[in-house]
């Protein structure tokens, strides 16, 4: 114990991590600065010390637009989480804060679903929001959190729960990829794509999504044994190179809408549901009395 005391811990520098999670939290080193309340050129230097330091570029730079590589996306998840950890362990040396609501959910629905309606929910709930990112649910259950964003079939143990939206999921691809494989057909995808094209996001804390192998289980059928495919354990990171035509993936409807109406993707088969499964409102019974949480529940359930 002495000598683990006294090592060293290999960490990156902590003012470069935290300009790096806001830049790839915001999509945008200029946002970025702005939530960090200093000057972008220091953003810039920050990321470019920590790419020093992991010895991989994080951000793929097209003019002023900014894209994780990998490496990146990798890196954004881990230090999301690891600083959303801190913020509620905080919550135990620091006054609470009556004046905010912190919401607990997977990094594809705040991207996807919450953060496109962050403007909207702060205006009704009338009170700070800030989102706590984790695809293991166990992390929801601190008392710190006041309300999270859970799929499921509506159990949930001593919690309360609201359906937002019931669980409907197809394959999407992008337009330019469908045209560029006229033999893909969506009831046989293994059969008729090479398996390296087909995306799954994994199923990696039991939450229960729609993964490759429970799609062909729900067609009666079985995953070929053998077939390995590419996992891609960031949702919006997997729908982002189906958007670019490097393949194809199971999308849920109610997070990739806003792709689909552009035109980014196209969802084609069957579509596949299950009775009570979908993503709902999770919050301790006693939330109800917060008129706060109220307001921004009123919200949520208009917006699904």
């Amino acid at each position: 114990m002495k000598g683990r005391a006294m090592a060293r811990r290999k960490l990156p520098p902590m003012n470069a991590l935290v300009a790096f999670e806001a830049a790839a939290r915001h999509g945008s080193f200029t946002r970025a600065a702005e939530d960090l309340s200093v000057a972008q050129p220091a953003v810039t230097r920050h990321i470019a010390r920590l790419e020093d330091w992991i010895g991989a570029p994080l951000f793929l730079r097209r003019g002023n637009q900014i894209r994780l590589t990998a490496e990146g996306e990798t890196l954004a998840e881990l230090a999301t989480s690891v600083l959303d950890r801190l913020e509620v362990g905080l919550q135990d040396v620091a006054p609470v804060n009556d004046q905010e609501l912190r919401i607990g959910a997977s990094f594809g629905v705040t991207h996807l679903w919450l953060m496109p309606r962050i403007g909207a929910m702060r205006a009704a709930a009338n009170v700070t929001i800030n989102f706590i990112t984790s695809d293991d649910y166990r992390s929801f259950d601190d008392r710190a959190i006041d309300c999270s964003i859970r799929f499921g079939n509506g159990d949930f143990g001593d919690n309360a729960a609201d359906l937002l939206f019931l669980e409907t999921c197809q394959i999407v691809a992008s337009p330019e990829f469908l045209a560029n494989h006229p033999t893909f057909d969506p009831d046989r995808p293994i059969a008729t794509l090479d398996p390296a094209l087909l995306f799954d996001h994994g199923d990696p804390h039991l939450n229960g999504w729609i993964t490759w192998a429970r799609f062909y289980e729900r067609e009666g059928q079985s995953l070929p044994s053998g077939q390995r495919l590419r996992t891609v354990l960031s949702y919006p990171s997997m729908l982002d190179m189906i958007c670019a035509g490097e393949g194809i993936g199971l999308g849920y409807w109610g997070l990739e809408d806003q792709m689909v109406q552009d035109g980014r993707l196209v969802r084609v088969g069957p579509a596949l549901s299950r009775p009570h499964y979908g993503y709902y409102l999770v919050y301790r019974p006693d939330m109800t009395a917060k008129p706060a949480f109220q307001r921004l529940r009123t919200y949520l359930m208009g917006a699904a």
